[in-house]
C-alpha cells in the first residue's frame, strides 16, 4: 500500500509551516533524512478499502486541509473508526512516526493509532489523541521498534473519533527515533546531580535555609547538554525543567517551607509546578479557574482553552520526614507550560521527635500491566510499566520499605499473559507484595483463576478476600470488582451488552462484618480497588470532580465498627484524601498515567504517617503526559492530600 497525496518525502516540514494559527507544532515532526514514507495518503483519488468499526466514511470536497478532499469519518453507535491495514506495510523492527490532519467534530474527540492482534486480542502499539473543534489541528505520534512483538497480526494505522471529524494527509514513514526520555533519564540525573552537590547545603535541628537559583543545577529539559548553573539568583523554570539543589541532612528531621514562584503569562488551570523532595510531591500549586472539565469528554477531553486567576508568588510547601543523608530538592517545571520565575526555596527544620517506623509499605494502584501505550487521561505506560514497577519495588527494597499492596487494576484486560508478568515482576523486585482485584483485573470468567495461579504470592490464603496481620495494624483486602447484568444478577465475566455495574457480592458483605466483629480492637484498614467515599465538588484547580464512591454496603459496614481508621484504594487515576466519619479514605493516583504517583506510609504505634511519590524515572512521567490535552489536574485535588497522618 503506498497511497500518494502528490507531496515529496520531505513534504511534512512545509506542511509544518501551515499550522492554524495556536497551533503548536512538536519537535518530533521534523523528520531525519533518511526517512522512508510508506504510507501517504491525501484522499485525492479512490480512497482506500478500510477496515471500519462502529463507523462509516467517505471523501468529503466541503472540507480539506490540502488538495480538494479530506476523509469523514462518522461514528455509529458511541465511538468508532476507519483502519488502514498496515500488514506488508511496516516490519516489526522499525521505529515509525505516523501523523495525521485532524478536524475534530468536538474537542478532543480524535484518536490517531497504531494496533495490532496477538491473535486472540488486539492492543495498542502507539497512541496520540486531541484535535479541537472547528480548526485543523496535527496529531503527531512514535512508534518504536522494541515495541513490536514477533506474532504482532493484523496491524493497522487507526482514525477513530468519538463525533464525526475530518482526516487529511495521512503519513506513515519509517524512521531512526531519538533515545526516549524514560531512557534518557537514569544517565541525565546523574549530570544533573551532580552538578548541584557541587553547592549542597547543610539543614540541622532548628534550622532555616533559603536557596537561590544560583546554588542549584537547571537543566531545560532531559537534555544533558542543557544542564548549567545558573549565574543569577532567579531563573525561569521551562517545560520538563529541573532546577535541583543538593540538600544535606546530619539526622532526621520534619522540615516544611515555602517557594516563591512568580508565575508565567499562561494562566491555563492546572499544574504550575512540582516541588519535589528526592521522588517525593511536597507541593503542586494550580492555577485556578472557574468550574471547568473537559472538552468534548468531561472526564478525558483536552482541558478547554480558559485562563484561570493570577495565582500567589508564594507557594506553601507540605510538612514532611527528611531521613538523614543527601537529598535533592527539585523544582521542575509542568510538561505543557513554564513553571514561571523562580525567586527562592526556603526550608525550615520543625522542633518535632522523630521516631523510628515500626514498618513501612507502600501503596500503589492501576499498574495496568500489559503491552504498549493507550490514551485515557494522559497516556496509560501498559508496556513500560513492567519494567519501571519492577524499578520501583527494588527501590523500595532497598531503603527499607517492608511490603507494598497493588490496590487493583494491576492488568489492563486481564488476560494470562498480563497475570503472568505480574507475578514475575513482582517476585524478581524481591519485596512482597499484596494484590487486590480491579476491574480491569476481572474481565474474563478465567481471570480470577489465572492471577490466584500466576500471582499466588499475592494473595494468601489462595483467596481474593482475605486479612493481613501487621502489627500493630489489620489490613483487610476486598475484592470488589464482581459484574453485575442488567437485571442486578452477578456474573464472573464483563459482557458489554449486559452491563449493569460492579460491586460486592452479598457473601463479601457478611465475610467483611465477621472479620470486623471478630476483633473491635486492631486499628484496621481496608484496602480495595473502588472508593467508598470520594468528595466531589471542584478540585484545587476549579475542575468538577466526579463522585466515583462506590461499595455502600461495605461503607456502611466499616462506619460501624469503631476501629477501622482508613480505606485504601486506587480506581480513578487520581489523588484525593477525604476523610469522612473518623475514617481516612485515601485514593491513590495511577502508577501507569500521570502522575505516575504511588504512596509510602510509615507505621508507629499509634499513627501511620503516609506521603506521595511520583516514579523516580522522570522520562517514564514525562512520556505518560499527553501535552496537547494540558490535563495536569490529578497530582493534587484538595489540601493535604500530598502528606498526611492517620491517628489509630
Amino acid at each position: 500500500m503506498r497511497r500518494s497525496f502528490c507531496l515529496p518525502a520531505m513534504g511534512l516540514v512545509v506542511l509544518m509551516g501551515l499550522a492554524p494559527a495556536g497551533v503548536v507544532p512538536c519537535a518530533a515532526q521534523t523528520p531525519a533524512v533518511t526517512d522512508e514514507v510508506v504510507l501517504c495518503e491525501g484522499f485525492e483519488g479512490e480512497l482506500p478499502d478500510f477496515h471500519t468499526y462502529r463507523a462509516k466514511y467517505s471523501a468529503d470536497t466541503a472540507r480539506a486541509h490540502s488538495g480538494k478532499n479530506s476523509l469523514r469519518v462518522t461514528p455509529t453507535d458511541g465511538s468508532g473508526g476507519a483502519y488502514f491495514r498496515l500488514d506488508g506495510v511496516v516490519d516489526l523492527e522499525s521505529d515509525y512516526e505516523f501523523s495525521a490532519w485532524v478536524y475534530a467534530g468536538a474537542g478532543g474527540a480524535v484518536r490517531f493509532y497504531v494496533s495490532a492482534s496477538d491473535g486472540k486480542r488486539r492492543h495498542t502499539k502507539a497512541s496520540v489523541a486531541g484535535g479541537q473543534a472547528g480548526q485543523w489541528v496535527q496529531l503527531v505520534g512514535t512508534l518504536r521498534g522494541e515495541e513490536w512483538k514477533a506474532g504482532d497480526t493484523e496491524v493497522m494505522l487507526a482514525m477513530s473519533c468519538g463525533a464525526e471529524s475530518w482526516f487529511d494527509e495521512v503519513t506513515l514513514r519509517k524512521t531512526n527515533l531519538p533515545d526516549p526520555p524514560i531512557q534518557v533519564y537514569p544517565q541525565f540525573v546523574k549530570g544533573l546531580r551532580g552538578l548541584a552537590d557541587r553547592s549542597a547545603v547543610t539543614i540541622s535541628a532548628g534550622a532555616e535555609i533559603t536557596l537561590e537559583a544560583d546554588r542549584g543545577a537547571l537543566a531545560g529539559g532531559l537534555d544533558a547538554a542543557s544542564i548549567i548553573r545558573p549565574e543569577s539568583t532567579q531563573a525561569v523554570v521551562p517545560p520538563d525543567g529541573l532546577l535541583t539543589f543538593a540538600l544535606d541532612v546530619p539526622a532526621p528531621l520534619y522540615v516544611t517551607g515555602t517557594l516563591q514562584l512568580a508565575p508565567g503569562e499562561d494562566l491555563r488551570p492546572g499544574l504550575r509546578a512540582y516541588v519535589l523532595s528526592d521522588d517525593r510531591v511536597v507541593a503542586a500549586p494550580m492555577v485556578k479557574a472557574e468550574a471547568w472539565e473537559g472538552e468534548g469528554k468531561a472526564l478525558t477531553g483536552p482541558a478547554p482553552n480558559i485562563e484561570g486567576a493570577v495565582p500567589p508568588d508564594e507557594v506553601e510547601l507540605a510538612t514532611w520526614l527528611l531521613p538523614a543523608g543527601r537529598h535533592y530538592l527539585t523544582v521542575a517545571g509542568p510538561h505543557f507550560r513554564p513553571a514561571g520565575r523562580f525567586r527562592q526555596l526556603r526550608i525550615r527544620a520543625l522542633p518535632r521527635t522523630v521516631e523510628e517506623p515500626l514498618y513501612e509499605f507502600a501503596l500503589l494502584s492501576d499498574t495496568h500491566l500489559a503491552s504498549g501505550r493507550a490514551i485515557w487521561m494522559n497516556t496509560k505506560m501498559d508496556g513500560p510499566s513492567q519494567e519501571e514497577l519492577g524499578a520501583t519495588l527494588a527501590a523500595l527494597k532497598g531503603e527499607g520499605v517492608d511490603f507494598a499492596v497493588i490496590a487493583g487494576d494491576m492488568t489492563n484486560t486481564a488476560t494470562r499473559e498480563q497475570f503472568e508478568a505480574v507475578g514475575r515482576v513482582c517476585r524478581e523486585s524481591g519485596l512482597p507484595v499484596f494484590g487486590c482485584i480491579g476491574n480491569h483485573d476481572a474481565y474474563l470468567a478465567s481471570s480470577r483463576g489465572d492471577a490466584l495461579e500466576l500471582c499466588r504470592e499475592l494473595f494468601p490464603g489462595g483467596t481474593t478476600d482475605y486479612v493481613v496481620d501487621k502489627r500493630p495494624l489489620r489490613l483487610i483486602v476486598l475484592d470488589g470488582a464482581n459484574w453485575k447484568s442488567k437485571d442486578g444478577r452477578f456474573m464472573d465475566h464483563y459482557d458489554s451488552s449486559d452491563s449493569g455495574g460492579i460491586g460486592y457480592r452479598p457473601e463479601q458483605i457478611e465475610w467483611l462484618k465477621q472479620e470486623l466483629a471478630r476483633d473491635t480492637q486492631t486499628p484496621t484498614v481496608l484496602i480495595g480497588h473502588f472508593p467508598m467515599h470520594c468528595r466531589g465538588g471542584l478540585s484545587s484547580c476549579g475542575y468538577k470532580l466526579p463522585d466515583e464512591s462506590r461499595g455502600v454496603e461495605a461503607l456502611q459496614v466499616a462506619e460501624q465498627a469503631s476501629n477501622v481508621v482508613a480505606v485504601l484504594c486506587g480506581h480513578t487515576h487520581w489523588n484525593e484524601h477525604n476523610p469522612k466519619n473518623g475514617i481516612a479514605h485515601i485514593v491513590n493516583p495511577a502508577f501507569c498515567e500521570w502522575p505516575n504517583a504511588y504512596r509510602v506510609f510509615r507505621v508507629y504505634a499509634d499513627r501511620m504517617e503516609w506521603e506521595l511519590r511520583q516514579v523516580p524515572n522522570r522520562g517514564f512521567v514525562k512520556e505518560s503526559f499527553v501535552v496537547p490535552k494540558a490535563l495536569s489536574w490529578m497530582i493534587s485535588t484538595g489540601e493535604g492530600d500530598l502528606t498526611g497522618t492517620v491517628p489509630f
